[in-house]
Formats: structure tokens, C-alpha cells, sequence
């Protein structure tokens, strides 16, 4: 039925404002608070303290593979502190962490999640659907002041997995997985947020909200409907906002594919460079081992591929002096040495492959 329709239309049109709303007005980091319980998952042990106050107390440490009766008896050491089972934090040691700085244009900054997303891939040496990360902005580079320093923390779920198993064979369900540098009691990044979304509960809140102005609006007659249109115009400025966001993240990714595209193409000039023999260097080498009874008349240089055509009284031994020689290798003829009437020196083709690139060893 239209009225159904108008209905259905109008209580989808609500739900993603109030989400939307949501997450503009939660704070990044709302979902942090004190810890009573701090787990930090080393690489062969759980390591716990438990606060009491602003005293804190470390319990000590249990393997991963410890057994059920060294288990059972941490607990009981554990319920001597009285703590609250929801005041669990889990934390990453440095060892499971990867930490990177890079950095970003300072316009990109309204959408930094998007363009971190895309470079997490050449950020982390796993694929990009095993990762887990979180970041904090430093502030402006200081020697490119445009370009803002963005520290990155990542690690796999692989990971995470195992540091959740391990708190969870103490009855514990940390609220939150975070890194932290410095192992005090200040929480870190969140790497893996265990509790609601707080945008969710913002949502939550203002709806409750919103549902008591709307009956006090009712009361007024006339003052819930300017209400209600005054919202739907904070809602169009949003998605006016949202589309000029998403534009500026498509100029970012453009950006940063040609980005890319200009770093290979200087990597491969700078490989070829480094890769290439040098020629002036291998003219000098042939110059130190040909003997002075041997004279060349052709020297054809291709990248590696090196062939020499001269006269010698005694070819054979050309090949065992540039064989001995350090800039050469894979010497041997390319065709029969040859001798004209009247001449006591034989022609000669030898070809051969030049080793090492810009840093050829010069020494006979």
C-alpha cells in the first residue's frame, strides 16, 4: 500500500541519519577506559597485573602451554584481587606488532581511513584480509610541513586469536586488544574492539533523545515538524559532506596509483643502472689482460653479453687469461680461430658474459 511504502521509505530515511549521526558525534577513542586486568601476550607467556586504585601489582606469568592445574591455581591467585571480570584489557607486545610511520597529505586527513586502507597491502608483509591495525596522527612532518606523520600499528588476526584463546583459559574477556610501546598503564591503540560500537550507543542515546523531544513536540503541536525538517537539512548537508569526501579519497587514490607508477619506473632505472656492467671498466680489464702479441680489431658490448674479435699467436691462452680475469665469465670461442696466408697470428671470436654491475672489481 503507498502509505506502507511511505512509511517503510521514511523509517529507513531515519535509521541512517541517526546511524550517520552516530558516528559523527562519538569521539575516536570513546571506547577506551581504565583497566583493572592488563594481559600482555608475549610470545611463550601471558603476562598479568591487576590495579587496584592507582596501585598496580603484577600477578606474574603463565605459559602458553601451561597445564590445567597451573591454570586452575592462577585463577585462585587472581580472585585474591577481587577484580572485575569486565575491566579486562589484553595488549600485544611489541613482538607481535608491526609499527610503521608514513605519511600523508595533510588535505587527506578527513579521510584517512580510506587512504590507509589503501596502503595497508605494502604496509604488512601478510595479505591485507589476515590485518588488524590502528594509528594515531603525530602531527606535520617536520621537514615536509604539508605532509602529515601517520603512526601505523598492525598485526594478524592469527595473532589476536591466539592472545584471545589464552585469556579465555582464564576465564577472562578482555574489552578491548590494543598496543602499546611502553608497557604502563595508559591504554594504547585498539587494535580489536571487543565491546558494542560506541557510535551504536550514541545512536542509542540520541534516539532516546530524539523520541522524548518528539512527544514534547507533540505537546506543541507545530514545533515537532520544524524539528523534524530542520534535521532532514543537517542530513543533506551530510551527504554533501560524504560526496565531497568521497571525492577527495578518489584524487587520493589517484594520486597514490601514480604515485606508485613513477616509484617502478624509477626502481627499474635504478636496478638496470646498478645490474648493467660498466663498459669503461671492462675496456680497462681487456686492456690489462690481452698480452701485447694480441691486438683486438672488433669489441661488441650488449648489456652482458660480450664478444671480442681479434689476432693472437696464441688464442687458446686468451681464454684461460679471461677466465682467470674476475670481470668475466662463461668464456669460450663463438667460432674456429682462422689464419691468413702469410700471417703467423690466428683470428679470433670470443665471446663471454661480464660480471657484477656499477661496482665491477677493477683488480686484474
Amino acid at each position: 500500500m503507498p502509505g506502507q511504502a511511505s512509511f517503510g521509505a521514511i523509517k529507513r530515511f531515519y535509521d541512517g541519519w541517526i546511524a550517520e549521526l552516530g558516528r559523527a558525534l562519538t569521539p575516536r577513542g570513546a571506547d577506551m577506559r581504565s583497566w583493572q586486568i592488563l594481559l600482555v601476550h608475549e610470545p611463550d607467556r601471558l603476562e598479568i597485573s591487576v590495579k587496584d586504585g592507582s596501585v598496580v601489582k603484577e600477578l606474574g606469568a603463565i605459559g602458553h602451554d601451561a597445564s590445567l592445574i597451573q591454570i586452575e591455581a592462577f585463577k585462585d591467585k587472581m580472585r585474591g584481587g577481587h577484580p572485575k571480570p569486565k575491566r579486562t584489557l589484553l595488549r600485544l607486545s611489541p613482538d607481535h606488532v608491526l609499527v610503521r610511520t608514513i605519511q600523508i597529505p595533510r588535505a587527506a586527513l578527513d579521510v584517512i581511513d580510506p587512504v590507509l586502507r589503501n596502503q595497508i597491502e605494502r604496509l604488512v608483509p601478510w595479505p591485507e584480509q589476515e590485518t588488524r591495525y590502528a594509528y594515531e596522527v603525530k602531527g606535520p612532518n617536520p621537514l615536509i610541513p604539508d605532509q602529515l606523520d601517520v603512526r601505523v600499528a598492525a598485526t594478524r588476526q592469527k595473532i589476536l586469536d591466539q592472545a584471545l584463546a589464552s585469556a579465555g583459559k582464564l576465564g577472562l574477556s578482555p574489552y578491548a586488544v590494543d598496543f602499546h610501546a611502553q608497557n604502563d598503564a595508559e591504554p594504547g591503540m585498539v587494535l580489536l574492539p571487543l565491546e558494542a560500537d560506541p557510535a551504536e550507543r550514541t545512536a542509542h542515546l540520541l534516539h532516546a533523545a530524539l523520541a522524548a523531544c518528539f512527544a514534547a513536540s507533540l505537546m506543541l503541536g507545530g514545533a515537532g515538524l520544524y524539528l523534524l525538517w530542520e534535521r532532514h537539512a543537517e542530513t543533506v548537508a551530510l551527504n554533501a559532506q560524504v560526496a565531497a569526501a568521497a571525492a577527495q579519497v578518489d584524487e587520493a587514490t589517484r594520486l597514490n596509483l601514480e604515485n606508485a607508477r613513477l616509484r617502478e619506473q624509477r626502481d627499474q632505472l635504478v636496478k638496470r643502472k646498478r645490474e648493467d656492467p660498466a663498459v669503461v671498466v671492462l675496456i680497462e680489464a681487456l686492456s690489462r689482460i690481452l698480452p701485447d702479441n694480441a691486438f683486438l680489431t672488433e669489441l661488441d658490448i650488449q648489456g652482458r653479453d660480450t664478444r671480442i674479435v681479434g689476432k693472437s699467436d696464441n688464442p687458446t691462452a686468451l681464454i684461460t687469461m679471461l677466465e682467470n680475469a674476475p670481470q668475466f665469465d662463461g668464456v669460450s670461442f663463438s667460432a674456429p680461430t682462422t689464419r691468413e696466408r702469410d700471417e703467423e697470428v690466428e683470428t679470433f671470436s670470443i665471446v663471454a658474459k661480464a660480471v657484477g654491475g656499477t661496482q665491477l672489481d677493477r683488480k686484474p
